[in-house]
C-alpha cells in the first residue's frame, strides 16, 4: 500500500533537514577554527588547492612541505614519525577532492566533516537493505548513532578519513548489484579506485562473479569506467602514476600500519615473518575457495561473500587503518539480522548487547591503551576478528538456509 504525504509536510521536512544540515555543518566549522587537525583530510585538500588553484601538481616536493608547514608550523620529522603529508592517492581520487580544494581549509574541513557524518548512518541504511533486514525503528535509530559515535566511526570523522567514501561506495555498489542496476553498480565499482587498498580484492571478486552470472553490462561498465577514470587523468598529468607510487614508498620508509594478521604473528617474535606469510597465504586460499562457492550464486550468497571479502581484506597485511573498520558496519548488519532471524527477540536483545560491548568497549580499550597521542596496534583486532566470526557462525543460517527464499 503506498501511503501519501500532503505536500506541507514534505516541504516541512525538506526544510528541518536543511537546517540540521546547516547547524550540523555550522557546528563543524566552529570545530575546525577551535580544534585545528584533521590531518588525513589536510594532506589531500593541500594536494588538491596546489593542483586547482595554483596549477601545482599534487605530488610535487613543495606540495607535501606546505602540508607539513599548516600540520606543524614547519618542516616534519620522519625519524619521529611525523607524517610527512604526501597526496599519496591515486589521481583518480581527485573526483572527490578537486572541488574541496577551491574552498578554504577551515570550510573545506567543515563541509567534508558533515559529509562523513551524513555518510556513516547511510551506510547503516545500506547496510540493513544488502541484509534484507528489517530491524524496528528503534534499532535502526541506535545503529545509525552507533555508526557515527563509536570508535572507529568517530575517529574517521575526526582525522577526515577518506575511507568512510569509500565505504559508502563499496556498499553502494553490492546494493546496485542487488537491485540489478549494473551500470550505476559498474561506475561505482571503478570510482572505488580512489582507496586501492580497500577494494583490492572486492573488485576481482565481482567481476569474476558477474561473469559467472553472465551480468555482463557491469563488467563492461566497470573496464569502461575504470579506463575512462585512468585515461582522463593520464592526460591531465601523464607521470602520475610513477610520481605516486614513488610517494607510496616513501610513506612506507617512515610508517608502519600493522593488521591483524601481523600483530597476532608478532606474538612469536623468531616467527612473525613466516607466520605471517603462512597466515596470509591460508586465508587467501580460503577466501578464493569461498569465491568459487559463491559463483552462480544468488544474492544472499554474493552479499554474505562479498562481506567475508571485506573482513579479510582487513585482515591480512596490505596496508590498513583502525578508521578503515567503517567498511565493517554492512558486514555487521548481516550477522545481526541473523541472529534475529534465528532468535527473534533474545536475537534483538543479543544485538543491543553486542552493540554497547563495542561501543562502550572500544572506547574503553582505547582510553587504556593511548600512548601520547598514537592509538595502541590493539586497537586493530577486535573489529575484524569479531567480524569474522559472526560470518562464519551465519554462513549456514544465511548461505544454506536464508537464500533459499531468494
Amino acid at each position: 500500500m503506498n501511503i501519501s504525504y500532503p505536500n506541507w509536510l514534505r516541504m516541512g521536512l525538506l526544510f528541518l533537514t536543511l537546517a540540521v544540515l546547516i547547524g550540523l555543518g555550522f557546528a563543524n566549522y566552529q570545530f575546525s577554527l577551535l580544534s585545528p587537525g584533521g590531518n588525513d583530510f589536510l594532506a589531500r585538500w593541500v594536494g588538491a588547492h596546489y593542483w586547482v588553484v595554483k596549477g601545482v601538481n599534487p605530488y610535487d616536493p613543495q606540495v607535501s612541505l606546505a602540508a607539513q608547514e599548516m600540520i606543524y608550523g614547519r618542516l616534519a620529522d620522519p625519524d619521529k614519525g611525523e607524517d610527512i603529508a604526501h597526496f599519496v592517492y591515486p589521481l583518480t581520487a581527485m573526483i572527490f577532492f578537486a572541488p574541496f580544494g577551491l574552498l578554504p581549509y577551515p570550510i573545506a574541513r567543515a563541509v567534508w566533516m558533515t559529509l562523513l557524518e551524513i555518510s556513516l548512518p547511510l551506510l547503516v541504511l545500506i547496510g540493513v537493505e544488502l541484509a534484507r533486514w528489517k530491524p524496528s525503528r528503534k534499532l535502526l535509530a541506535f545503529l545509525m548513532i552507533f555508526s557515527v559515535v563509536w570508535y572507529h566511526g568517530f575517529r574517521s570523522v575526526i582525522v577526515g578519513q577518506f575511507a568512510v567514501i569509500e565505504a559508502l561506495l563499496m556498499a553502494a555498489v553490492l546494493l546496485s548489484i542487488q537491485r540489478r542496476q549494473d551500470s550505476l553498480a559498474g561506475i561505482l565499482l571503478a570510482l572505488s579506485i580512489a582507496k586501492p587498498q580497500m577494494s583490492v580484492l572486492l573488485i576481482p571478486f565481482v567481476l569474476l562473479w558477474a561473469a559467472r552470472s553472465r551480468r555482463w553490462e557491469l563488467i563492461m561498465w566497470t573496464l569502461g569506467a575504470m579506463t575512462t577514470l585512468v585515461v582522463v587523468s593520464l592526460a591531465l598529468i601523464n607521470d602520475w602514476p610513477l610520481l605516486w607510487l614513488r610517494q607510496l614508498v616513501e610513506y612506507s620508509d617512515y610508517t608502519f600500519n600493522p593488521t591483524p594478521v601481523s600483530i597476532l604473528a608478532g606474538v612469536i617474535p623468531v616467527a612473525s615473518r613466516a607466520l605471517t606469510y603462512g597466515l596470509t597465504t591460508l586465508l587467501l586460499v580460503y577466501l578464493l575457495w569461498e569465491w568459487v562457492q559463491a559463483m552462480g550464486k544468488g544474492d544472499r550468497w554474493f552479499q554474505w561473500t562479498s562481506a567475508l571479502t571485506i573482513v579479510l581484506t582487513n585482515l591480512i597485511p596490505l596496508r590498513t587503518a583502525t578508521t578503515h573498520y567503517v567498511v565493517l558496519l554492512p558486514a555487521l548488519c548481516l550477522i545481526f539480522c541473523a541472529w534475529d532471524e534465528r532468535w527473534g527477540k533474545k536475537g534483538i536483545v543479543l544485538i543491543i548487547f553486542s552493540l554497547s560491548v563495542i561501543l562502550i568497549g572500544l572506547w574503553a580499550l582505547f582510553m587504556i591503551s593511548v600512548e601520547g597521542a598514537i592509538e595502541n596496534e590493539i586497537m586493530y583486532l577486535p573489529l575484524p576478528i569479531l567480524s569474522l566470526l559472526g560470518l562464519w557462525w551465519s554462513r549456514w543460517w544465511i548461505v544454506r538456509v536464508s537464500s533459499l527464499r531468494i
